[in-house]
């Protein structure tokens, strides 16, 4: 029987979750600290999470994870930097861990399954002015929070930076999922001073918040004065003035997300803003404190010392983990990456050692006390029976496997 788990000791590897043959273990991933690759990633995702939950095949599960911090994985895993890969704990070892595949391969589960929109459940409307990937974003993050919204998009079609023949089909899947999702887009909408619609008008028609997500040009040559200067401060770089803690402007209600307010042109970037502005208007709506609550932007990072890893055998790579190496995604006739599939999908997860999570026993009463996970552990943080007694159902093994 399972004794004891030093949390101490324990550096959250995984390795007993992934030796143990009757599916005790688990790991707490949602951790105060986090892991270098949600460090790294501008978005905040947390990827160690969804990693957890793939090496378990609960990709419904890890696609919701990803989601509650990128609802945009379709586009962002074609564009994304993989700032969190340059920061993978792996890479030390052998390689770090292929996330983008990861987000391109729970990207496409999305695009197929069916969705059940959020039922509406706040009074009063949202309105997001610009279809870019903080519009999209800001969005989604808004219906999710149980808000009606519409997107106002002066082009003919939503998706800003992405509108080019290169994404065309990532962003008509990104669209048809926002959609389905229950928000409601309307292109040739123009928003601003001297339009038809004006921000005003729309907070005069029950618009509760207003997110600003226009875009601005990179070159402050190209760059133009945005359309909502008698509601907004306009700085003397052309972009909109707003807090850079809540994203709130001089304007109660209206919110500004993404370059429009000098921000980064990086869709994760963007996505951020989205989701920090959207933070800030819920809690506008709902008359709260826009500080109170938020979550940190910086984030204290466990740092694993892999060095730990090599000490309970040296002939393998990373102790009794999986030492498959990392699965570069075939290409297609066009050069584009071929998704993984899940079983491919879910060995490439179980490399990640979900750096600062901490291992608990889920199913203690189904421990059959063959001392894997003991052995396995290599910060000898497990304790099975401290007697080591071969109980009538200890399983016999070797290291080789079970006799």
């Amino acid at each position: 029987m399972l004794r004891s788990i030093d949390q101490e000791k324990c550096i959250g590897c995984g390795s007993c979750f992934k030796t143990c043959g009757f599916d005790v273990f688990r790991l707490e991933t949602k951790r105060p600290e986090s892991a270098p690759c949600q460090a790294a990633c501008p978005a905040g995702i947390d990827i160690r999470s969804y990693a957890h939950l793939l090496q378990q095949g609960k990709t419904a599960e890890a696609a919701e994870e990803l989601l509650s911090r990128n609802p945009l994985p379709g586009l962002t895993c074609r564009v994304c930097p993989r700032f969190c890969e340059s920061k993978c704990t792996r890479k030390g070892i052998d390689a770090s861990v292929n996330v983008n595949a990861l987000e391109q391969y729970l990207a496409e589960w999305l695009a197929r399954r069916d969705v059940e929109p959020v039922p509406v459940t706040r009074a009063g409307r949202v309105a997001i002015v610009g279809s870019g990937a903080a519009g999209m974003a800001a969005a989604f993050f808004m219906r999710r929070k149980g808000y009606a919204v519409t997107v106002y998009e002066k082009e003919g079609h939503p998706g800003g930076q992405f509108r080019t023949p290169e994404f065309a089909d990532a962003l008509e899947a990104q669209i048809r999922f926002l959609k389905a999702e229950g928000i409601e887009f309307r292109c040739n909408t123009p928003v601003g001073d001297g339009e038809a619609v004006t921000v005003r008008s729309l907070r005069a028609h029950h618009v509760k918040a207003v997110i600003l997500a226009t875009g601005a040009a990179r070159d402050k040559a190209e760059r133009t004065t945005p359309p909502f200067a008698s509601i907004v401060d306009i700085t003397p770089d052309q972009f909109i003035d707003a807090d850079p803690l809540t994203l709130a402007t001089r304007t109660n209600g209206v919110f500004a997300a993404g370059p429009v307010r000098g921000g980064s042109h990086l869709a994760p970037h963007e996505v951020r803003d989205a989701f920090e502005a959207a933070f800030s208007a819920d809690r506008f709506v709902n008359g709260w404190d826009m500080l109170e609550s938020r979550p940190p932007r910086k984030l204290e990072v466990y740092e694993m010392h892999t060095g730990t890893l090599f000490e309970y055998d040296p002939e393998l790579p990373v102790g009794n983990l999986p030492a498959s190496p990392r699965n570069d995604r075939a290409r297609d006739a066009e050069g584009r990456p071929v998704p993984f599939g899940y079983e491919t999908a879910c060995r490439e997860a179980n490399r990640c050692l979900t750096c600062g999570a901490k291992a608990y026993a889920h199913y203690k009463d189904d421990c059959m006390t063959c001392f894997f996970c003991e052995q396995a552990c290599p910060t000898g943080a497990i304790i099975v029976n401290p007697f080591k007694e071969r109980l009538p159902r200890t399983i016999e093994c070797t290291r080789e496997g079970v006799n």
